[in-house]
């Protein structure tokens, strides 16, 4: 599908739920988190002195928010996106 055609049917609410949804998501549980830090922790074990320190969870990576999504947040995200509308359509706004 081309972009063109799925900015046309993206509201721009569901966009912002969708910048929410993937910040919220950036540190969650993921199985495939857990095996592939456990095949990292493996190699590392093979290549070091003393496999014992090794542990799986130093191969688990931790992502930082540049905006956490607050009430204050959401509503600057909406206003953002709203200014971002109106100018793309030539609206004028409040």
């Amino acid at each position: 599908m081309p972009l063109q055609e799925l900015q046309m049917k993206t509201t721009s609410t569901e966009f912002l739920e969708w910048l929410v949804y993937l910040e919220k998501d950036l540190n969650a549980f993921h199985r495939e988190d857990c095996y592939l830090a456990q095949i990292a922790a493996e190699v590392r074990r093979g290549n070091t002195k003393t496999p014992k320190r090794v542990k799986d969870k130093d191969f688990i990576l931790k992502f930082k928010m540049k905006r956490s999504p607050t009430k204050e947040n959401i509503k600057k995200f909406c206003e953002e996106a709203k200014m971002f509308w109106y100018g793309l359509l030539g609206i004028k706004g409040k």
